[in-house]
């Protein structure tokens, strides 16, 4: 067998095989295309349904907020959330609240206490909320959404304090 011979059954079988492969590949690359269209979608869904169980109403708690536009934290509640340990949680992991808050990509103040609500929900599940979930199952009295709203006004100040450009 020559080297022409040999280069000709290489063409003969290599071209078909580069255009099925290309086929091939196109072919995933548009499945690529539609998930991630329909990843985009579910996550847009989702983000809905947060934002609703976040603006839902809550057993609303006057010792520790008060119903001034905005609402605010009073000094109870300043003092709950330090005695409870959200407040050194806080610090030592302010920028993961922050990255959250930033990730939703705010235009308001009202998008940024939505935001700062739902990030103490998203992280609750972060090794660093353990004496939270610890004072939770001793104190049933106390809930997380009622917390969640407490330390989300928390939240929502310390970032309108590193975000005065936000109107």
């Amino acid at each position: 067998m020559s080297f022409d011979q040999i280069s000709k059954i290489i063409t003969a079988i290599g071209i078909p095989s580069i255009i099925v492969g290309c086929i091939y590949i196109g072919r995933k690359l548009q499945i690529l295309d539609f998930l991630q269209e329909a990843v985009g979608k579910v996550k847009y869904n989702i983000k809905v349904i947060a934002d609703c169980l976040v603006k839902a109403p809550v057993q609303f708690d006057h010792e520790k907020l008060k119903t001034y536009s905005p609402i605010q934290l009073t000094d109870v509640g300043k003092k709950y959330l330090d005695e409870v340990g959200f407040i050194e949680i806080f610090e030592d992991n302010q920028q993961d609240f922050f990255d959250f808050i930033d990730a939703e990509k705010p235009t308001t103040k009202y998008d940024i206490e939505v935001s700062a609500t739902k990030s103490f929900l998203v992280l609750f599940d972060r090794s660093y909320f353990r004496p939270i979930k610890d004072f939770l199952y001793t104190h049933p009295q106390d809930n997380l959404q009622a917390m969640s709203k407490i330390g989300g006004v928390y939240i929502r100040d310390a970032y309108l304090e590193e975000h005065p450009e936000i109107q």
